[in-house]
């Protein structure tokens, strides 16, 4: 009893210590909403491709979406600026837009796609998702805030052969103007090669980047970075421009003939430094062949020496 009394005070005085969000700006919960109602509505302007204008479709189907919620656009934008000063918030707002938006997917019906496709893939094995950073970003074109860098720990479970895919879900709220970002990995190979692979994402969904395999050499390092690029001066103050980021993956491929080759390559070393290993004993053959004589006929020994013979020198 005692216990379970001392977990609700905890409880309690956490909840106390944790700031809520101020009544003049949507709360958690209302945002949410929100912003899923935003995103199926971009989706459904995304399909209708008969649409001569989409940023007009955008622009109405978000209003839209405010008078159903009974929000003036200036009390979205301005709740938007709070949560950009309160990102741990907005991220965990847009985590579970994501699995919902997943949610509602699957319950009409569509198909897992590429993104779910090695979700089941643990990081051992042929076919692996090797990614151990965060899964989920989010990013604004600001400095310090429009940039995700991140680096692979490559150990002894990467050979020689191994491919790559890199890949991610991206989500857009963008009221005007161009969207652009940019995602690049760089690969390091044995010899210091460098090998860097990019590509730009301008509209929400999947995107995949294929990093080939190196048959020659060895993988020592790779990194990478997304970039958010600046959308110029004129929406500075737009407080409608960010990008979720979510389910990253970085997926490795054995190729099986290189992984078989790359594991015998140590094995085969260390059987030769066995061999060379003087304090071994070696097969009579050895012994025989090695008399700087021919193979098997031993050198006659000098009158006066023997094996490892010392001269006595206290006459």
């Amino acid at each position: 009893m005692k216990n379970s009394l001392l977990v609700l005070v905890v409880v309690a005085l956490v909840a106390a210590c944790t700031p809520s969000v101020p009544p003049q700006y949507i709360q958690p919960d209302d945002m949410e909403d929100i912003l899923y109602d935003y995103h199926v509505a971009q989706a459904m302007v995304k399909i209708d491709r008969q649409s001569e204008s989409q940023d007009f479709d955008k622009s109405l189907y978000f209003q839209t979406v405010l008078k159903k919620h009974g929000i003036t656009e200036a009390e979205f934008d301005s709740s938007m600026i709070y949560y950009y000063s309160h990102l741990v918030r907005l991220k965990k707002i847009y985590t579970e837009v994501n699995e919902r938006l997943a949610d509602e997917a699957k319950q009409l019906g569509a198909s897992v796609g590429e993104i779910g496709r090695y979700s089941q893939y643990s990081t051992t094995g042929d076919t692996a998702n090797v990614w151990t950073g965060a899964t989920d970003v989010l990013l604004m074109p600001q400095p310090t805030m429009n940039r995700f860098d991140f680096a692979v720990k490559v150990d002894t479970s990467f050979y020689k052969g191994d491919s790559f895919m890199f890949q991610f879900m991206s989500e857009y709220i963008w009221q005007s103007g161009m969207k652009d970002a940019v995602v690049c990995i760089v690969t390091k190979y044995e010899g210091d090669s460098i090998i860097q692979t990019s590509n730009h994402v301008s509209v929400s969904g999947l995107l995949q980047i294929r990093i080939p395999a190196n048959n020659e050499k060895k993988l020592k390092s790779m990194s990478g970075f997304v970039y958010l690029a600046p959308n110029g001066d004129a929406d500075a103050d737009n407080p409608r421009r960010l990008m979720f980021i979510s389910q990253i993956q970085l997926i490795r491929f054995h190729n099986k003939e290189q992984k078989n080759e790359s594991q015998a390559e140590p094995q085969k070393a260390d059987s030769l430094q066995r061999g060379a290993d003087p304090r071994r004993p070696l097969p009579d053959s050895a012994r025989a062949g090695d008399q700087r004589g021919l193979p098997g006929r031993p050198v006659p020994v000098a009158p006066g020496a023997g094996p490892h013979g010392v001269a006595d020198r206290s006459r």
